[in-house]
């Protein structure tokens, strides 16, 4: 029987294999590369310029480092900077996204 790590791991491969698509993700220091996402845009308004903000949900292991606030996403010939991170504890993560 397979452990709850790695049911987790599996089932966030499968997701983003459906539900994915191409986004650029580039860190504060190195190279920007393309990953899978499942990305949701116009999450929800806030009272700050510019005023939204988006998610997206990756494989930790599809970035060359653990993701940081600041690292920048570009999608949809919009950029966004990371500003908080949840993982998951099957080696997918959460980033929230502000609009640049």
């Amino acid at each position: 029987m397979a452990d709850w790590t790695s049911l987790l791991s599996g089932l966030n491969t499968t997701v983003l294999s459906a539900f994915g698509r191409e986004v650029t993700y580039s860190p504060s220091t190195g190279e920007a590369i393309a990953i899978n996402a499942i990305v949701e845009t116009a999450r929800e308004t806030e009272d700050t310029a510019p005023g939204v903000y988006a998610l997206i949900f990756l494989r930790l292991g599809d970035l060359p480092r653990s993701p940081e606030r600041g690292d920048e996403v570009a999608m949809d010939g919009l950029s966004y900077k990371v500003f908080d991170i949840e993982a998951d504890g099957g080696g997918g993560a959460l980033l929230r996204l502000r609009q640049m």
